[in-house]
């Protein structure tokens, strides 16, 4: 299914905050309200960086990369992961990068696997 870069982000976010943990709640709540800040490709992947309101209730740890989706896309035979960053208590940036291929023009999912929610260690 060929979806837009956006659609991506999104299905990858609700992966990532899927589950019980009090930190996926306030990282879902934050995410309700951020808005995308910029978004940069690197060839390889990219970046979505997030605008979180000052507002929101933070998170402890209040620095962590975690989480991790598996994607298979057509024309990416070594298929992407990704990876969610909080700094400061908040949603910083997704990367999402491919293992060894370019970052395709057309995105198209054949399929998605080996989620894992974005919780500290």
């Amino acid at each position: 299914m060929e979806v837009s870069q956006e659609k991506l982000e999104q299905e990858l976010m609700k992966l990532l905050l899927q589950g019980d943990h009090p930190v996926l709640d306030v990282l879902r709540k934050q995410y309700t309200v951020a808005k995308i800040a910029s978004r940069e490709f690197s060839g390889v992947g990219f970046f979505t960086k997030f605008e979180v309101s000052e507002t929101v209730p933070l998170v402890e740890p209040l620095n962590f990369a975690a989480g991790h989706v598996g994607v298979q896309l057509e024309k990416v035979p070594n298929g992407m992961g990704c990876v969610l960053f909080v700094r400061n208590g908040k949603l910083a940036f997704l990367e999402g990068y491919t293992y060894t291929d370019l970052w395709p023009e057309q995105i198209i999912i054949k399929s998605i696997s080996n989620v894992i929610p974005a919780i500290p260690e």
